[in-house]
């Protein structure tokens, strides 16, 4: 058909699945609105080809470019227009050719950005390149010599010498596709291939996997895009790129190409579609090696010797630099009566407000003549002059206070601690945990943080490392003394070790030592031997195990670690030794399979190779197989002109999938994106990647639905070493927890929540609880689990609707007060205490009508508590917006949270019986009459700040909370009496206590 032919009318045959439906609602409203760019993530096995037909055949109607990542690919969008029915022959529609183009087009992102090889033009930008790379480095003194050594070059070394020049032509061609000329440095058929697509009218493009668009593709795409008059572009992914690793330039024309993401279908949709295999996330935890912990530990030691070098340093007892003093802005009186909210001292946070303070710079007082137009923490560092005998800086500790006292931030002075706060609430948080946590009295003016864990489980580094770096740069490297200069060098180096670099503008994170023996430990794969073991007990036959690595062997070992570290540590063959070494998982007949080699259980090598020659002959490849005896398995070679790694993985691959091994060992550059086995029901995880696409493209590998076990549940499992103790001894902890962050998976109160604490509660923060001097518990919970397939399968409500929208929820542990014992809630014919469960839905309930009765949430709320895990409760409000169930969550947290300047308290009372001589003797239904009770307060908690902004509101409040929780009246604690009763209460501990996260979680 020609471009001028109008479009035929197509139908899809079948039904769109929910989250089809969904795709489609949204691309309505997106062409409606004039949009021409389309960005579609949604997971492996969802649909994504359906739907891009669907949106090409129903809604937009033109003649359409598909373009995938390779043949398979592109064979598969040709053959799902099955599903569509239209007047004509689809095969009249339909080419997969690009000397062919028709109404849907379907090629290889390579079959139309193949770059020109060798033309004159090419190479001559090429050689002037490399000629001027050879001046730059030394190797020559002008152009002529450097096109003697080129020449040289090519007369005596061939092979090097094309592979340079192909690598200055691709450097060429790079630059050319930086400066978006991409589009002339095709190849001459893939500018025949463009001419023919435009002739044909193409006016829409199909990007599939277009994640993959972040470089050479995406400049020659878009420079097409004005060759193809501007083309309405679908994109579609399971996993969004993020720019780590990736030239600026080409991710910011990634974004700008194919727009914000419009919608992400998540995994959790497609599995209660019942499209995907419902998982289960699990966790495995080791300690280090003896060594390896040794090694650990002596970051501590050396973080020690740096706290010791700069709070016992000499220092002049005087100023070393002229200070501007403000003074302080008096506290305005609060009148309890008034109407409006009033802005209270911020304690603890980082999001200081204050009345009459609308721009926090306003009072900054400048310490020179001239305003600084660029701010103080990016200007260059001041130069400062050595003097002999110049004074020296403070030590650590006393600089701190005079820093915080003076509210002195670099070169400036703040009037107001908000002020101060807000220039770098980072440091003024860290600065006062850090005295607080030795027990050091803050200035007067200084409010306190509030801590909600105790002093000695607050974390080091956190708090550290931005007091060195401001200690650094604002005061030792400004100082005129040689030896405050040399310290300042000497913290800087240390802080490496830790994994810390301070520049000239800040730290950032580097290269941590510590950091490498945790992500490679040796212990790591010893986890095998425990989880596999359970998973075998479980699944019997059954079971087909994947354990995936970084490398086939540890890669660039760094000298620190190189004592601790062999070249197999962390890696895919320390892995199988250990499979193969074990009696018990030997019976797993493992398989290695990597780029380069191919290793075989020993047991299974006669079966293996007699498969393996059947499934070559039967597949037409030629290819010759030997053996080289290891202990405990078999090294394969071959030989011949079809064998390599595609061939390979292709037919362990199918030899997996049919039983004859049940483990695959392997790496994420073969076993991640495009490789598919559905039969998978265990994956192990032991990498250390985080970003969002690559973690996303290895879980990915399970959740396809196995037609001859419909039932299927996969469990999905990382191994995480960790010695708590130390400083740096969660820093593979956190690696786990920033590899969680966009994943999904159930809870075991059946909800979807986003982030680590899916897998357990207690993994919610970096210095979780229950997990120093837990492990054990955890891990039998975790391997407990595994028999639970059915149940957790169950929690997934396959087959009931899905919202895409988040509910935010609380999640908390409170911690009980031996005030409470023997007590009853204050209610009569109460004859059950309060548990954590019921108590948290009192005062949710207590909380909820309140804002229904003052207009503050939308509908009537239905509060639901639930026990999960480790004694945590999760309560949220059902079915509410996100706006709702934000304010109830927030205002819930304030009311269990430890008192922080609350506006008003209110008390908590319970019902103690007393009982005496006459009601003992007597039997228990007579006894009961003579006794006597009392009512006692055991807690004071805070009232909600939204629910404190007058009297009238906190009388609502009042009356909900004694029908609910406890009798008691409020009281306005910010001075007078009661604040002397608040006081009272933090000191007699009768201030809520508990570990409490703010959640959202997916119904």
């Amino acid at each position: 058909m020609t471009p001028s032919d109008p479009f035929p009318t197509i139908k899809f045959r079948g039904q769109l699945r929910p989250s089809q439906v969904q795709v489609r609602d949204v691309a309505q409203q997106q062409l409606s609105q004039g949009e021409r760019q389309l960005h579609i993530v949604a997971p492996p096995g969802s649909g994504k080809t359906v739907v891009g037909l669907y949106l090409w055949a129903e809604m937009i109607k033109r003649p359409a470019l598909v373009l995938s990542p390779n043949s398979a690919i592109q064979s598969q969008w040709a053959a799902r227009t099955d599903l569509f029915e239209t007047d004509r022959p689809m095969s009249m529609l339909v080419s997969t050719s690009p000397d062919e183009p028709k109404l849907l087009t379907s090629l290889t992102y390579q079959a139309v950005t193949l770059p020109r090889r060798g033309d004159d033009g090419l190479d001559h930008a090429a050689m002037s390149l490399w000629e001027d790379r050879l001046i730059s480095k030394g190797q020559a003194q002008d152009p002529a010599e450097a096109k003697v050594w080129i020449r040289d070059l090519k007369k005596h070394n061939r092979d090097y010498y094309d592979e340079r020049l192909s690598a200055y032509r691709k450097s060429v061609r790079d630059e050319a596709g930086l400066a978006g000329e991409s589009f002339e440095m095709l190849h001459q058929s893939c500018l025949k291939t463009w001419q023919r697509l435009r002739d044909q009218g193409v006016g829409m493009l199909i990007l599939d996997e277009c994640h993959h668009l972040v470089g050479h593709w995406g400049r020659v795409l878009s420079d097409a895009m004005q060759y193809l008059d501007d083309p309405i572009v679908v994109g579609l992914t399971a996993t969004p790129p993020d720019g780590d690793g990736k030239i600026p330039a080409d991710f910011e024309r990634y974004q700008e190409f194919l727009g914000p993401i419009d919608h992400d279908v998540p995994v959790p949709a497609v599995v209660r579609d019942g499209f995907l295999a419902p998982y289960q996330d699990l966790v495995y935890f080791v300690r280090p090696s003896e060594a390896e912990l040794r090694f650990v530990a002596q970051a501590d030691d050396h973080l020690d010797e740096i706290l010791q070098e700069v709070t016992s340093k000499p220092s002049d007892d005087g100023d070393e630099e002229p200070v501007t003093v403000a003074t302080p802005v008096e506290e305005p009186e609060v009148d309890e009566t008034e109407g409006d909210e009033l802005k209270l001292h911020h304690v603890g946070g980082t999001d200081a407000v204050y009345k009459d303070e609308d721009d926090p710079f306003a009072d900054l007082i400048s310490e020179v003549e001239l305003e600084q137009e660029t701010p103080a923490e990016i200007q260059p560092p001041v130069e400062v002059a050595t003097v002999e005998e110049a004074p020296r800086v403070k030590a650590l500790v006393p600089w701190l206070l005079q820093t915080l006292e003076t509210r002195r931030h670099a070169t400036s002075t703040f009037k107001t601690w908000s002020s101060f706060h807000r220039r770098d609430p980072e440091f003024a948080d860290a600065a006062r945990v850090f005295l607080q946590t030795r027990h050091v009295e803050l200035p007067a003016d200084v409010p306190p943080v509030v801590l909600e864990v105790p002093v000695e489980e607050v974390p080091q580094i956190p708090v550290i490392i931005p007091v060195l770096d401001r200690y650094v740069r604002h005061a030792l490297r400004r100082s005129a003394n040689a030896e405050d200069r040399a310290l300042a060098e000497k913290v800087i180096s240390g802080l490496r070790m830790l994994g810390v670099q301070i520049t000239e503008t800040g730290c950032q994170a580097c290269a941590s030592p510590v950091g490498r023996v945790l992500a490679y430990s040796s212990e790591k794969a010893k986890a095998l031997v425990p989880v596999l073991a359970a998973e075998m007990a479980a699944l019997g036959d059954t079971i087909r195990a994947v354990v995936v690595t970084d490398f086939e062997k540890t890669s660039a070992t760094i000298s620190e670690v190189e004592h601790l570290l062999s070249s197999e540590a962390g890696g895919a063959i320390a892995a199988f030794r250990v499979l193969v070494n074990d009696p018990h998982l030997d019976a797993l007949d493992p398989i290695l399979v990597t780029g380069s080699s191919v290793l075989v259980d020993d047991d299974l090598s006669e079966k293996f190779e007699a498969a393996a020659k059947e499934w070559l002959a039967n597949a037409g490849y030629d290819a010759t197989l030997t053996f080289d005896a290891e202990v405990g398995f078999h090294v394969v070679s071959g030989s011949g002109r079809d064998w390599c790694p595609r061939v390979y993985v292709e037919m362990i691959t199918d030899l997996f999938q049919r039983g004859l091994t049940k483990c695959l060992v392997g790496t994420r550059g073969l076993l991640g994106e495009g490789w598919d086995a559905n039969k998978i029901n265990v994956l192990i995880d032991l990498t250390t990647v985080t970003t969002s696409m690559t973690v996303r493209q290895l879980r990915g590998r399970s959740f396809r639905l196995d037609p001859q076990v419909p039932e299927k549940l996969a469990n999905n499992w990382d191994v995480v070493c960790l010695a708590p103790e130390f400083s740096k001894g969660l820093d593979d902890y956190a690696r786990f927890i920033k590899k969680h962050q966009n994943i999904f998976g159930v809870t075991d109160d059946a909800v979807i929540e986003k982030g680590v604490g899916h897998v357990h509660p207690a993994l919610t923060d970096l210095r979780p609880e229950l997990l120093e001097g837990s492990v054990r518990d955890l891990n039998r919970d975790m391997l407990s689990r595994v028999t639970l397939r059915g149940e957790t399968r169950d929690l997934w409500q396959i087959g009931t609707p899905y919202e895409g929208t988040p509910n935010h929820t609380l999640e908390m542990r409170i911690k009980g007060s031996p005030r409470e014992s023997g007590g009853f809630p204050p209610f009569a014919g109460t004859k059950e205490p309060w548990s954590s469960e019921s108590l948290v839905q009192a005062i949710g309930e207590a909380i909820a009508r309140t804002m229904v009765e003052l207009n503050l949430l939308k509908s009537p709320p239905e509060v639901v508590a639930k026990s999960r895990a480790g004694g945590y409760v999760r309560v949220l409000l059902e079915d509410a917006s996100d706006a709702d169930s934000r304010l109830f969550v927030t205002a819930l947290h304030e009311a269990l949270g430890p008192l922080n300047r609350p506006r008003y308290i209110i008390p908590r009372k319970l019902k103690f019986v007393r009982t005496n001589w006459l009601s003992r003797m007597l039997p228990k239904m007579l006894g009961q009459y003579f006794e006597k009770s009392e009512d006692k307060t055991v807690m004071v908690h805070a009232v909600p700040n939204a629910l404190a902004k007058n009297k009238d509101t906190v009388e609502v409040y009042e009356r909900y909370w004694n029908q609910y929780v406890s009798p008691g009246f409020p009281v306005f604690a910010l001075r007078g009496e009661g604040e002397d009763l608040m006081r009272e209460a933090l000191k007699k501990g009768m201030s809520p206590e508990g570990d409490f996260h703010e959640k959202e979680v997916f119904r």
